[in-house]
C-alpha cells in the first residue's frame, strides 16, 4: 500500500511539471497543437499498457459505445480547455478552480446517478464553490477567458468521471487508457488546423518533455495500482496544488494574495473531505464496483479518468 501512494504522489508531480511545461509554451502555439503533439507519442506508445489477450483493436472495439463515446469525448475536450487555463491564469490558480472538479462530480452524481448526497458533503460542495468566488473574486477582479476555461475543464472531467462510473469494469483497461490518448490527439488534430504554426526548435523540445510528461506519469499511476487500489490513491492528486504554488513562484513569479491562498485552501479541503466522505461510504457498501483504474481527470497533462 505505501509503494502505491509514493507511486502516486510521483506520478501527480509528474503531472504538475507537465502542466508547468504547458505554461512555459505560452501563447506560442494554438492550444489544440499543443494538446495534439503532447498526445501523439503517449499515443503510439500505449501498447505498452497491454495485458495478455489485448488488441489494439481494443481501442475501437467497445462493449457501451454510447457512454465511451461521451466519456472519451468529454476528457479529450479537458487537455485544450485546462491548456487554455494555464495560458492565461497563475499556475495555482488554475489548479485550484480544476480541483473544484470533486464538488460538480457530487452534484452531477445527484442528477445523473440519483445518488443521495448527505447534508456534510453537501456543505463541502458548497464550501468549493464559495472558495472559487474567493479566488476569482468576480466584480472585483478581472474575469479571464482563462477562468471560463477552467471551469469547463473541471465540468467536462467531472463528466468524464461519471460516465467512467456508469461503465464500470465493462471495459478492459488499456481500452479505458488507449481510448483517452486517441481521442484527444484526433479532436485535437482536427481543431489545430485553423491556427496551425510549425514549433520551433525550443517549442519542440517543450513539446516532447510535455509528450513524456503524460506518459510516465500515466505509467507511474499504473503501476501504483498495482500496490494499492486505485480509488485509493486519488487523494494523492491534491498535491499538485503545493508544486502549483512552488513552481508558480519559482519560475513564472506568481506570488498569488492572502485571498487566493485563503480561497485555494477552502477549494482543496473540500475536495478531500468529499473524497474522505466517499471513501467511508464505500467501506459501508462492500457491494459497490470500484472505480476502473485510471487517473482522476483534472490538468492538462492528467486527462485520464484525472
Amino acid at each position: 500500500m505505501v509503494k502505491g501512494i509514493v507511486l502516486a504522489f510521483l506520478a501527480f508531480a509528474v503531472f504538475a511539471w507537465g502542466d508547468a511545461i504547458v505554461k512555459a509554451i505560452g501563447h506560442g502555439l494554438d492550444p489544440f497543437e499543443v494538446t495534439f503533439f503532447g498526445y501523439l507519442i503517449p499515443l503510439i506508445l500505449s501498447p505498452v499498457f497491454m495485458r495478455t489477450g489485448d488488441s489494439l483493436l481494443d481501442m475501437v472495439r467497445w462493449n457501451r459505445p454510447w457512454l465511451m463515446g461521451l466519456r472519451v469525448f468529454l476528457i479529450a475536450a479537458t487537455t485544450p480547455l485546462s491548456v487554455m487555463a494555464f495560458r492565461s491564469l497563475p499556475f495555482a490558480e488554475a489548479f485550484a478552480l480544476l480541483f473544484l472538479m470533486p464538488s460538480l462530480v457530487t452534484v452531477l452524481s445527484i442528477f445523473i446517478l440519483t445518488e443521495h448526497v448527505r447534508w456534510r458533503r453537501g456543505l463541502a460542495v458548497c464550501a468549493a464553490f464559495i472558495g472559487v468566488l474567493v479566488i476569482v473574486r468576480p466584480g472585483f477582479k478581472e474575469l479571464l477567458p482563462g477562468h471560463f476555461a477552467a471551469l469547463a475543464a473541471a465540468l467536462c472531467a467531472a463528466g468524464g468521471v461519471i460516465t467512467g462510473r456508469m461503465i464500470g469494469h465493462t471495459e478492459k483497461r488499456f481500452t479505458l487508457i488507449s481510448t483517452v490518448f486517441l481521442a484527444t490527439t484526433l479532436l485535437a488534430g482536427v481543431l489545430m488546423i485553423p491556427g496551425f504554426a510549425w514549433p520551433t526548435g525550443y517549442q519542440w523540445i517543450l513539446l516532447l518533455a510535455f509528450a513524456a510528461t503524460a506518459f510516465v506519469a500515466q505509467a507511474l499511476f499504473i503501476v501504483a495500482t498495482m500496490y494499492a487500489p486505485a480509488d485509493r490513491l486519488g487523494a494523492a492528486q491534491y498535491s499538485q496544488i503545493l508544486w502549483a504554488l512552488a513552481i508558480g513562484a519559482l519560475f513564472f513569479d506568481e506570488w498569488p494574495d492572502a485571498l487566493a491562498l485563503f480561497g485555494i485552501v477552502i477549494v482543496v479541503a473540500a475536495g478531500l473531505f468529499i473524497f474522505a466522505r466517499e471513501q467511508t461510504l464505500k467501506r459501508g457498501r462492500p457491494e459497490a464496483a470500484p472505480l476502473p483504474e485510471t487517473v482522476p481527470p483534472a490538468p492538462a497533462a492528467t486527462s485520464t479518468p484525472r
